[in-house]
């Protein structure tokens, strides 16, 4: 592996060395190969992000952001469920982040090492790709489906805001 001539076949356009500004000249493939790498600095202060607390399994590639302060509000939960089963979903089919408390950073976080298709944000507006979003409004990026709702608590007190978030849901996964 230390013979690197056989690369020069893959490269056949000319490279070009720039030694200062304006001055270019063509150098052969095995001189750049040669020359240092630029060098990166590394952050002197290392950033570590809390993880989430989560509840489910996420079978299904669903992410739920709620706001609950406290841990689980049991009403709250409940309704959740309600309406996640309204979709053929159950609690081991999601996987349920209590963002409360988190930073944007801990979310985009949990989203990256999450395999998801669906994100429901309840309230927490933690998520930069959904604040332009209109509530109810389904937001998609490639094949990833994300849904900007009402907290929990007021869905729970307005039967208009039920509807609408049925057919929201009914659109995003039946």
């Amino acid at each position: 592996m230390s013979d690197l001539s056989f690369l020069a076949e893959f490269i056949s356009e000319p490279l070009y060395l720039i030694k200062e500004e304006g001055q270019a000249t063509p150098v052969a493939y095995a001189e750049a190969q040669s020359a240092p790498a630029p060098q990166v600095e590394e952050p002197k202060e290392r950033v570590e992000l809390k993880p989430v607390t989560t509840s489910g399994q996420n079978l299904k590639g669903c992410i739920i952001l709620v706001d609950w302060e406290n841990g689980e509000v049991a009403e709250e939960k409940d309704l959740l469920l309600k309406i996640l089963g309204s979709v053929k979903r159950t609690e081991n089919d999601v996987l349920i982040a209590h963002a409360s408390g988190t930073s944007q950073e801990q979310i985009e976080a949990l989203l990256a090492e999450q395999n998801h298709r669906h994100v429901l944000d309840f309230g927490t507006a933690r998520l930069a790709q959904l604040s332009p979003a209109n509530t109810y409004e389904i937001k998609e990026n490639g094949p990833k489906k994300y849904l900007k709702a009402d907290p929990i608590s007021v869905i729970s007190a307005d039967i208009e805001k039920k509807k609408v978030l049925w057919k929201a849901l009914q659109e995003m996964f039946l």
